[in-house]
């Protein structure tokens, strides 16, 4: 336990930074870009995430899978050249598909959208072979300064060059290289690759291992991002900009969600084998719901009061459509946390099913719903979609894994959920601000089981260390 809530702290640090960082960004472009351009940044940079990741295949996941079996530096680094290779194939391929596609239909910033495409898989790569070495602080260094180079970037491409979308494209490609090879200097994986280590019958292992993860991922691209594809061509890119500047303050929830998810993920590999792991899922997993809940709710009345400040005014309508997405990212993070139990547990195959599932139900959602509820049903569509994935992953689980939920917490927070709501809706700035302290006190309550444990955890440390 204690090294999971060390491996948190230290994600959770970089995460605020980050995410900060985003914000300005986002704070920034918001200001001088229309939400038409801000839609199309959107729509292009999701198209090429989802791209990248099934042409990929996500080796980067058979990496940190995988290098957790070996004990020596040398297994691992196998682990990690066999991944590379994966990469390096996939994008050689999808670098002769480019090419071609460009000849039948050019399009538009092709040098900028390849560019992106490369530096996502370069990232990728060295950024799993950093954490499958157990190197979480240079990790989270290292997307500090991704997170710099991309916000100074879009100032200089913006402001200077007076460029549109394809600034904030350029910008979130050389995040993505500038952080590659700040963690490659450090870690020499490439440097201390050999040829030698390339083993076809590990690489077809890894393979089987990473290519339903991919599908898998892909659809979970598709689940979380298929809505502002949707909204952009069934309404308009204008509307598609604002719900990207509404679903930007999902990064707060991020903030939180992606440092817990990392650290619960590698934790969740190194106990595989023990016999305890049920009862230590299980424990997780409640620390995890009232943590996520809690703050989830507690954003509401901070995102009352950051929205004018981070969002321009152009974009005021964004503003309703915070609750519904928010309660979608409970549910999105709920998902991620048992995606870290079943693959712990390979089971890859209901992984993808579960997402599968998840994409129709969002396409259905959407489709059916976008034309009465507008935007508001991208929100529908998260909640539907993450719901009925947690549900089924809960539920192939159970022969191996059952995981239990405590459903008397859910009987009073639901009420006070509705209250929070209500109160985001229909008051102002200081009264949300007020409003936060009697939330305060109910959160502190509902995670005094977790402050405790968190407490404690660090006085075990600190008296070792002082007997030491």
């Amino acid at each position: 336990m204690s090294r999971l809530l060390k491996t948190v702290s230290i994600y959770f640090l970089g995460n605020v930074i980050n995410r900060l960082m985003g914000f300005i960004v986002m704070s920034v472009a918001t200001h001088v870009l229309t939400d038409s351009d801000l839609g199309y940044f959107s729509m292009s940079s999701t198209l090429i995430n989802i791209t990248m990741t099934l042409v990929s295949v996500q080796a980067w996941m058979a990496i940190i899978r995988f290098v957790f079996d070996y004990d020596t530096i040398e297994g691992k680094r196998k682990i990690i050249a066999n991944g590379y290779f994966i990469e390096f194939v996939t994008f050689v391929i999808y670098t002769i598909g480019f090419i071609i596609f460009l000849n039948i239909s050019p399009i538009a910033d092709a040098f900028e959208l390849y560019l992106l495409s490369f530096g996502y898989v370069f990232n990728q790569g060295v950024q799993f072979a950093c954490r499958g070495l157990g190197k979480n602080k240079l990790y989270v260094i290292s997307g500090i300064v991704g997170s710099t180079a991309q916000l100074l970037s879009s100032i200089l491409f913006m402001f200077v060059f007076h460029m549109t979308s394809n600034a904030l494209i350029l910008a979130m490609a050389l995040s993505y290289i500038c952080q590659g090879l700040f963690i490659e200097i450090s870690l020499k994986s490439f440097r201390n690759l050999k040829l030698s280590d390339i083993n076809l019958k590990l690489a077809k292992d890894m393979l089987k291992y990473c290519v339903p993860t991919a599908l898998n991922y892909g659809a979970y691209w598709v689940n979380q991002s298929a809505n502002v594809i949707i909204i952009g061509f069934c309404i308009s890119k204008s509307a598609a900009g604002i719900f990207t500047a509404a679903f930007k303050m999902n990064s707060l929830i991020g903030i939180v969600m992606m440092a817990f998810n990392f650290a619960f993920q590698e934790y969740s590999f190194s106990i595989n084998r023990s016999d305890i792991k049920e009862k230590m899922y299980n424990k997780m997993f409640d620390s995890f719901i009232r943590f996520i809940s809690c703050g989830m709710m507690f954003l509401l009345p901070v995102t009352s009061i950051l929205f004018a400040l981070i969002i321009g005014p152009s974009y005021e309508s964004a503003r309703s459509l915070v609750p519904l997405l928010y309660l979608g990212s409970f549910f999105d993070s709920l998902q991620l946390f048992l995606s870290s139990i079943m693959q712990a547990e390979k089971k890859v195959e209901l992984m993808f099913f579960s997402q599968l599932i998840g994409a129709i139900i969002t396409f259905t959602v959407m489709l059916s719903t976008v034309w009465f509820f507008g935007l508001q049903s991208a929100g529908i569509a998260m909640i539907a979609c993450f719901a009925a994935v947690s549900a089924i992953r809960i539920i192939g689980l159970k022969p191996k894994i059952k995981i239990k939920f405590k459903m008397s917490y859910f009987l009073h927070y639901i009420i006070v959920f509705l209250i929070t709501v209500f109160v985001y809706l229909n008051f102002n700035e200081i009264v949300n601000l007020i409003y936060c302290i009697p939330l305060t006190i109910y959160c502190l309550f509902c995670m005094r089981s977790v402050i405790k444990q968190i407490f404690l955890s660090f006085s075990k440390r600190y008296n070792n260390k002082k007997e030491y």
